[in-house]
């Protein structure tokens, strides 16, 4: 054990023994007292919450179709996801600019549900459970959370025991023999001390490429998987709670399909491992972006389970609270045809796994205490990423058919972080207050990789051994003043780091490591809440100045695939949110957000082409949403939902090729319900938008958005 988890596990047995006596271990309820800011039947900004978020009741998710993390992008503005339809393997989540690379860099926008920490973007779980409320966090978050997040965070609470029991099914049937069945339950066991939660969700659909080569639709889609949560409230000041969660995909292949040749300037090359030539010997499109012509069906099999241990403690002055947790994800076999094309040509296959450790320890103000508020505490977390790939392509870019070389790598990466967190509110009166925030993180990092020989090709072994740990200092500071009753104005600067780390993809020590990015927020803004009109407004202007800026690249001389450095980046914008219940049967949400992201300095390391005044990639310049719900006499309803993507760049060179000028995508409901049940009838992408959701420029190829799509659902309140 390094000496970073011992000085941890010392800290953590000293914060137990002391909250509480006996020796029982517990960990947290939950992160945040729930406050809803959004509009709701009672009106709109029912309650008080932090300016940072946007704040989501169930019916907001309802209304917009939310059923999968990346659906959330439609209800916060800047929040994205490059989606590569492998349950998040491969996603790229940003907001204001920033973001986590494919594969191997640290995630921007971090991610809790009940109060349970993710750690990389690629574990992060995709489907969504039965939701108490999600609230999305814009800047840094260092200060506020025992795990990361540089950019924001994403905080989800589920289904909460009540003091009542309660039990809830829904079966939906739609396009492409799409099934699924949901179920929960919550509330008290019997007349003891105890209470539970459960929830089970089942979805099965066929696929929606067509393969024109192997017949079928290859890429379909299953997934199986729950939360339960066991809670014991041995005396009314200490509850705690054992919560398990689990899930288990066996999808198809990756929907992936190749690029319009009119936009596929590299189509038909060969591809030449040390010249720099794509790897695409013969794909050709197909002409519609749902069909393809490849020799390999593919798959993407993955399955994860948490344990967590969570107890919250009234102490009177303050409410500690303890977490631990055990997570693993085990990715595999994933297998991707590389060429897309009816020749056994180029091929990926992937293993991969993590484990993940974590525990922390909080203590915070009680709520509505005084004029001070405080929240601070210890975090450890212990993370290992373990896999295998293997690569096949061309060896004889002159003849692709004459020989196939072959790439096998092993790889482990290590990190170990310690930190401690804290942050303080004051009202100073008349109006105004002041909050304060640091973080403080040691983080250890290493590298065990190994590839092995070809002697057919004369490629000898690579062995790479690498490790390292570095202090990070992220301080915060803001002010908010209530102009009047409606209307409060703010303002926040401060400072998010992503630790450093490296990349398994690459037999060159110098590019398999990469430093950390700093990036230097500042945000201002208005929010206008008036309970009279039950309206809810906030505006806010961000600008953050960012310092070795971590991204992709591909060394065109070799297969490596690494995560580098881009010296400066500048990102500005603004983003907006209303939600408003103008009459008591309507209720309306909309979002809109713009990012100017751009190199500042930025030399590409393996071509030396200069990209100063390129946008980023995978960051659109433009988001929106807008959507409502009427409630009908009768129990009857009605409700739709647009949202749009604009101009997207999938490679640092801002080749036209490889962009996404955008899209618009339009959803409807009409339904009809009753105090115990109701039935809601669907339309997805009503007009049928073509659209791709993730670009490779390595295999020029994409992944295209869902088609149009109908269903019907049923929801039942059983008890």
């Amino acid at each position: 054990m390094s000496k970073l988890a011992i000085t941890f596990h010392l800290k953590a047995l000293l914060g137990v023994l002391l909250l509480l006596p006996g020796g029982i271990w517990a960990e947290i309820i939950q992160t945040l007292p729930e406050i809803r800011v959004t509009a709701s039947a009672d009106g709109a900004g029912a309650g008080e919450g932090d300016l940072d978020e946007t704040v989501l009741a169930p019916e907001d998710l309802e209304r917009f179709g939310v059923e999968t993390l990346e659906d959330l992008s439609a209800l916060a503005p800047n929040l994205h996801f490059v989606d590569s339809d492998t349950r998040g393997y491969g996603n790229v989540v940003s907001m204001r600019g920033l973001s986590n690379t494919l594969f191997f860099g640290p995630a921007a926008v971090g991610l809790y549900i009940d109060d349970v920490p993710f750690s990389d973007a690629f574990t992060y779980a995709s489907n969504l459970l039965s939701l108490e409320s999600a609230r999305v966090h814009h800047g840094p978050q260092g200060a506020n959370f025992g795990a990361n997040g540089a950019a924001g965070m994403i905080n989800l609470t589920t289904l909460q025991a009540g003091d009542s029991w309660q039990d809830s099914a829904s079966l939906e049937y739609g396009s492409y023999d799409s099934r699924a069945v949901t179920y929960s339950s919550s509330g008290p066991l019997a007349d003891t001390p105890f209470g539970h939660t459960f929830q089970l969700y089942w979805k099965e659909r066929d696929g929606f490429v067509r393969n024109r080569t192997l017949g079928g639709r290859p890429d379909d889609r299953s997934v199986l998987g729950g939360v339960a949560s066991l809670l014991w409230s041995p005396s009314e000041d200490t509850e705690i709670k054992f919560r398990v969660m689990a899930e288990r995909v066996e999808d198809g292949g990756q929907r992936l399909t190749a690029l319009p040749i009119s936009q596929n300037p590299l189509l038909g090359a060969p591809f030449d491992p040390f010249g720099g030539l794509p790897l695409i010997p013969n794909q050709a499109f197909t002409g519609d972006i749902h069909t393809v012509d490849s020799d390999l069906r593919g798959q993407n099999e993955s399955e994860r389970y948490q344990l967590s241990l969570h107890v919250t403690r009234d102490l009177g002055w303050a409410t500690a609270k303890s977490i631990a947790s055990y997570q693993s994800w085990d990715l595999g076999p994933q297998t991707v045809d590389l060429d897309l094309s009816p020749a056994p040509l180029a091929t990926s296959s992937i293993e991969q796994r993590q484990t993940l450790r974590t525990n922390e320890f909080r203590l915070q103000s009680p709520e509505g205490a005084g004029p001070l508020a405080w929240r601070g505490g210890f975090f450890f977390m212990d993370k290992k990423n373990s896999g295998a790939t293997r690569r096949q392509f061309p060896a004889n870019p002159l003849d692709p058919f004459n020989s196939l070389l072959v790439e096998n790598n092993r790889f482990s990466i290590g990190q170990e972080s310690f930190a401690a967190y804290g942050k303080v509110n004051y009202e100073l009166g008349k109006g105004m207050s002041l909050e304060a925030g640091a973080r403080a993180e040691l983080v250890e990092a290493s590298l065990d990789r190994v590839k092995a020989p070809n002697p057919a090709f004369g490629i000898p072994a690579v062995v790479l051994k690498e490790n390292r740990h570095e202090g990070y200092f992220s301080p915060t500071a803001g002010a908010s003043y209530q102009v009047n009753e409606n209307l409060t104005a703010f303002v926040r600067s401060g400072l998010g780091i992503k630790p450093h780390g490296y990349s398994a993809f690459s037999d060159d020590p110098a590019t398999a490591s990469f430093e950390d990015e700093r990036n230097w927020s500042n945000e201002i803004g208005l929010q206008f809440r008036n309970e009279e009109s039950r309206m809810n407004a906030v505006v806010r202007a961000f600008w953050n100045e960012i310092e070795d800026y971590q991204l992709n690249a591909q060394n065109p001389r070799s297969t490596d695939f690494v995560v580098v450095n881009a010296d400066e980046v500048r990102s500005r914008g603004v983003e907006a949110e209303l939600q408003w219940r103008p009459i008591e049967p309507l209720l309306l949400h909309g979002t809109a957000g713009y990012t100017d992201v751009q190199f500042e300095d930025y030399t590409d390391a393996f071509t030396g082409a200069d990209r100063a005044g390129n946008a980023v990639p995978f960051i659109p310049e433009f988001t929106a949403s807008a959507g409502f719900r009427y409630d009908l006499p009768g129990g009857f309803f009605v409700g739709s939902s647009v949202r749009a993507t604009l101009d997207t760049y999938y490679d640092s060179a801002n080749t036209e090729a490889f962009s996404e000028a955008g899209c618009w995508v339009w959803d409807a409901q009409v339904g009809y319900e009753q105090e115990n049940w109701s039935v809601t009838v669907f339309g997805r992408n009503l007009l049928d938008e073509g659209y791709y959701t993730f670009i490779n420029p390595q295999i020029a190829a994409g992944t295209p958005g869902d088609p149009q799509l109908f269903g019907v659902r049923v929801d039942l309140d059983i008890w």
